[in-house]
């Protein structure tokens, strides 16, 4: 295991072992709300021992927990876990005027993502090619103003009962007798999904699944596609043809199953010719062989940005946090960089690509009939 660089301070990571898909049905959102709650520092609680120390924090809503971060230049940060949880134990008249406050937030944000093309299109992506997708993690208007306040505290008093600590002194991890969720373990299914659109803004999303890659054959696959000039997709789609004004690559691993995508910002008109171009130049790259300079180049650029991160502040206890939970290490992906040979190609795992597109209706036409014979 490769260890981050070891920096001044101490950081913990304290997680609630309920996320956004623990909420009960028809209260989408609550894990969210508490979470708010508890990072106000306008109360008692680990958010404003933070404030008055002057800490450094961070929060990040998962799927089955809540995590709460603290960095302090001191070694006071163990003060962090009994404060998060005295804070979640303890209700008074004035948390109904901050509920009041965090609902407004929660609704507004949850607005705002619900109106946001990258979040829309990441969640047709995952319909197309999974039939299904995650429910909003912030909830509604309707989940969020339903949540009766008496339910926030005690969701609040229960979830920092139970601490999982990573850092100094920290906790034996509960993650193996946590459940993966609802809607897993289902296989790949490909197709095509629109989200429609009242203006011309319009973004498209190819994505194919492959099997079994080498650890960082996919990071590095990602680089060579590229969101700038050095990559094949601007090449492709802008340096050639001047088809999208945006474009970028990523990939994900769920239940196994990993997949590459590559997307594009494009005219309405456009949408039909770009589809075909990125599924091109996913299965061109999948299949290889890549040239060994330009693999090196993209594995060095894939590399730095790994390394870069290593340097946060809570770059340690978060690979502590991993290895706990049985996750990938930052530092070990970045290893196996620096050694990964230009594979002759990755196979392919059988399903049709997934494509999605937000936009006009006449976006959404114009794909489903390009796409309906792809296979």
């Amino acid at each position: 295991m490769s260890a981050a660089p070891r920096r001044p301070g101490q950081a913990v990571v304290i997680d609630l072992l309920r996320g956004s898909d623990d909420d009960p049905a028809g209260r989408q959102g609550l894990a969210a709300l508490v979470a708010r709650m508890l990072a106000s520092p306008a109360r008692d609680g680990a958010a404003r021992t933070a404030a008055d120390n002057g800490w450094r924090t961070r929060h990040q809503l998962e799927s089955h927990r809540s995590s709460f971060a603290f960095w302090s230049a001191d070694e006071d940060i163990r003060e962090a876990v009994t404060a998060l949880a005295a804070g979640g134990s303890v209700w008074t008249r004035a948390d109904e005027a901050l509920l009041a406050q965090a609902r407004a937030g929660q609704l507004a944000l949850a607005a705002q993502r619900a109106g946001n093309i990258f979040v829309q299109l990441g969640q047709a992506s995952q319909q197309a090619a999974w039939g299904w997708s995650e429910p909003a993690a912030l909830g509604d208007r309707a989940s969020i103003e339903g949540i009766p306040a008496d339910e926030v505290f005690e969701e609040m008093a229960r979830v920092t009962h139970e601490l999982e600590v990573h850092g100094p002194e920290p906790t034996e991890s509960a993650q193996s007798a946590r459940s993966t969720g609802p809607g897993h373990d289902r296989p790949w299914q490909g197709g095509f999904a629109h989200v429609r659109t009242e203006t011309d803004a319009t973004r498209v999303s190819v994505r194919v699944p492959c099997a079994d890659p080498p650890t960082g054959a996919l990071e590095v696959l990602v680089e060579v596609l590229g969101t700038g000039p050095e990559g094949r997709l601007h090449r492709a789609l802008r340096g050639e043809r001047g088809l999208a004004y945006g474009f970028s690559a990523g990939l994900w691993s769920q239940d196994g199953q990993a997949s590459l995508a590559a997307t594009a910002s494009v005219r309405p008109e456009d949408v039909a010719t770009v589809a075909p171009v990125l599924l091109a130049a996913l299965r061109d790259v999948l299949a290889g062989p890549v040239g060994r300079d330009e693999f090196a180049a993209a594995a060095r650029r894939c590399r730095a940005r790994l390394l870069t991160s290593l340097d946060d502040p809570f770059a340690a206890v978060d690979e502590q946090r991993r290895a706990t939970l049985g996750r990938p290490l930052i530092g070990d992906l970045a290893a196996a960089l620096e050694l990964l040979e230009p594979p002759d190609g990755l196979d392919a795992a059988p399903g049709r690509p997934a494509v999605a597109v937000v936009g006009p209706d006449r976006a959404g036409h114009a794909l489903a009939e390009t796409t309906r014979s792809w296979t």
